[in-house]
């Protein structure tokens, strides 16, 4: 009993002093609203939808969800060359969707970044949306808070 009551003391005193890990759904809510590099300050626009015409082949209940991203400069400053879009995370509650961003165009003052084949999640509803983003061989997230899913028809 001697040797126990050690090892006790010692995992009680482990465990009160460890922090608590962020779950991953945290740390991407946690993201910036604006994210500033250098003389750009960034923010993120989006459009998630959904397409329930008719005609559309194999998806008689609709489309998966498509998801477009545009980051901006928030003064219409140029933004800087090199920015290459990563990810793309939708948040709905607890879940996360995670997707490769499948296309990317951009000129001087916006780069567009569009996500397919996502989620059948109902449309109407809420979800938060963080680009993770690449530039000068550091990478960013910034999120766009409570955006809607559109439906289109």
């Amino acid at each position: 009993m001697k040797n126990v009551l050690p090892l006790i003391v010692a995992i009680v005193f482990g465990l009160s002093s460890c922090k608590k890990e962020k779950s991953f759904v945290e740390e991407l809510r946690s993201s910036p609203d604006e994210v500033s590099i250098g003389s750009n300050t960034f923010t993120l626009s989006t459009y998630l939808y959904r397409d329930f015409m008719p005609g559309i082949v194999g998806q008689a209940n609709g489309s998966h969800m498509i998801c477009s991203n545009q980051l901006t400069d928030i003064n219409n400053t140029a933004l800087p060359s090199g920015i290459t879009l990563k990810k793309q995370y939708i948040i709905k509650g607890g879940e996360v969707w995670e997707a490769a961003y499948t296309e990317q165009v951009g000129n001087a003052a916006v780069i567009e970044g569009i996500v397919r084949d996502g989620p059948k999640w109902d449309t109407g509803i809420i979800v938060d949306v963080v680009c993770e983003f690449e530039t000068a061989g550091e990478t960013y997230r910034i999120i766009a808070r409570s955006q809607l899913i559109h439906r289109t028809e």
